[in-house]
């Protein structure tokens, strides 16, 4: 059953195809199965996954103009958001999955045989992963949903970034952007350049905060 599912999506305006629907009908099930000997989010019933999971983490990818065959990098991604939804959303675009526990990457490991997706998942740190030739200023898009204050994020993201990529950092309503955040970036080589507000259907507040490395430079500051 996947109209719950291809409604949620419709009211955040996001047409999705049937297919779609399938492969998030069976990341659901396979979510709540897991989490029943593994802890891997607070959200567990199907109607809150759908919306603040699923369709939290593909509405950005709408928001944003993410190029065909992006390279992107999800850090913290825990147990897959937003990158696994982005996967089913854009088949297209190639992501390496980074989280620092190695329950959570365990996890993703067994999800993308369930589902089919191929991606590369890393048991890692990002301060220690965006020092290596091949990942360091090797991607188009970083994305990051509600990972670490945002100073300390652009530290993180900013090494993985070329020259034009950009970061997507997924944040609550109430987090706010200031001249602190825009210095901190700047001393990266990034500047802020938008922040777009909106809301999931049930009415919970977001912003995307859109950051482009505009300078190669060290950073790890």
């Amino acid at each position: 059953m996947t109209e719950d599912i291809l409604c949620a999506f419709k009211k955040a305006g996001i047409d999705i195809t049937d297919k779609q629907a399938l492969q998030f009908d069976a990341m659901i099930g396979f979510l709540q199965d897991y989490c029943t000997r593994v802890n891997l989010t607070a959200i567990r019933d199907r109607q809150g996954i759908i919306e603040k999971h699923l369709v939290d983490s593909v509405l950005p990818v709408t928001l944003a103009d993410v190029g065909e065959k992006s390279r992107c990098m999800d850090i913290g991604t825990g147990a897959g958001f937003p990158a696994v939804p982005w996967l089913i959303y854009r088949e297209d675009l190639r992501f390496t999955l980074l989280d620092a526990q190695r329950k959570r990457t365990d996890y993703l490991t067994l999800l993308m045989k369930e589902l089919g997706i191929k991606a590369e998942i890393i048991h890692g740190r990002a301060e220690e992963l965006g020092r290596k030739a091949g990942y360091r200023e090797g991607y188009d898009i970083v994305t990051a949903r509600a990972v670490s204050d945002i100073p300390t994020l652009l530290k993180y993201s900013a090494p993985f970034l070329k020259k034009g990529g950009r970061l997507l950092a997924m944040r609550g309503s109430r987090d706010e952007l200031t001249a602190d955040v825009e210095k901190a970036a700047e001393k990266l080589g990034l500047t802020l350049s938008g922040v777009k507000e909106y809301c999931l259907p049930g009415g919970d507040g977001r912003r995307l905060a859109v950051f482009i490395k505009v300078e190669l430079r060290s950073a790890f500051l």
